[in-house]
């Protein structure tokens, strides 16, 4: 039952990692559009706010990385489950996988 436990309080932090980085990323996609937009209706010239530009798509792309380095750890995760005797638990958030109205980082039996 105490594996079960961690496991299930481990998920519930990876799946609000997972969202914090998706939120964040969006958040950087915006603010990605905004600059050229704000540029433009400022009248500003094409060179102004580059090197800002360049940062926010340095950053968002150092975000991705962090995206792909949590899916990945996300599965590795999954196999030492399986690894401490919880292959028939599902650990479930964020609704992927299918799931319906089941309650983010609840334990259940499959």
């Amino acid at each position: 039952m105490k594996r079960r436990i961690v496991a299930e309080q481990l998920a519930t932090q990876l799946f609000s990692t997972e969202e914090a980085v998706d939120t964040t990323l969006a958040l950087m996609g915006d603010l990605i559009a905004a600059m050229p937009r704000a540029r433009l209706e400022a009248g500003l010239a094409a060179g102004v706010g580059q090197q800002a530009v360049d940062h926010v798509l340095e950053a968002a792309s150092g975000m991705a990385h962090v995206r792909r380095s949590l899916i990945a750890a996300h599965g590795a995760l999954a196999e030492a489950k399986d690894q401490v005797g919880l292959r028939r638990v599902t650990l479930v958030g964020g609704g992927d996988k299918g799931e319906v109205d089941t309650p983010r980082g609840h334990l259940k039996a499959v």
